[in-house]
């Protein structure tokens, strides 16, 4: 998923279950649930001849992506916000504590793992499986490193989670909603800056 993210495999490179598992350095049967459950999401497309090949985003692609995900992601903020205990709200903080020294270490794979349980600690009080569901596949389409890599942006993307913490801390789901929706808007900036290097 990460190679095919960030372009490193070519779009008409022929990606057999032999090819990729020597690559890999691992099995057919791991490999072969791989290749299915990605082009279930979308990120392959199958081929003749047994193989498969990368789905390439276009910017056009990742506007649809993130539009989507401005729209569910603040309606399931404003669905939250109500909902977030005060204990969910103090968590939402000292994650975002974490977050901060993971920043200043360039500890990308933490900061991942850190956001995304973040938004999910957020998301999972709307009490809406199905929304949550969808966020979370529209997730796997993106890779969120981007949020990280690009320079300033990891310092940008955090001071935003600041705002968006004063939104839930005020118990503004309106406000949160509002600013959710321009952090992900700003994440797309991001993403098409990154897909254009």
């Amino acid at each position: 998923r990460t190679a095919i993210l960030r372009g490193e495999i070519a779009r008409d490179e022929p990606l057999t279950v032999g090819r990729l598992a020597q690559r890999l350095g691992m099995s057919q049967t791991p490999v072969r649930e791989a290749i299915r459950t990605l082009q279930a999401e979308g990120l392959l497309r199958h081929e003749p001849h047994h193989s498969a090949a990368a789905t390439q985003y276009t910017a056009k692609d990742l506007h649809d992506i993130f539009q989507l995900r401005a729209d569910l992601e603040s309606q399931a903020t404003r669905l939250a916000v109500p909902s977030l205990s005060d204990a969910d709200i103090a968590r939402l903080g000292e994650m975002q504590a974490e977050m901060r020294e993971a920043a200043s270490h360039g500890d990308i794979q933490r900061l991942n793992r850190l956001n995304a349980e973040w938004h999910l600690l957020i998301y999972s009080a709307a009490d809406n499986r199905v929304l949550l569901e969808v966020v979370q596949h529209l997730w796997k389409k993106f890779m969120f490193e981007v949020n990280w890599i690009l320079p300033d942006h990891s310092e940008r993307s955090l001071r935003q989670h600041d705002l968006f913490l004063a939104a839930i801390r005020a118990r503004d789901a309106d406000e949160a909603a509002r600013l959710i929706r321009t952090h992900i808007e700003r994440g797309e900036e991001a993403a098409i800056r990154f897909l254009e290097l």
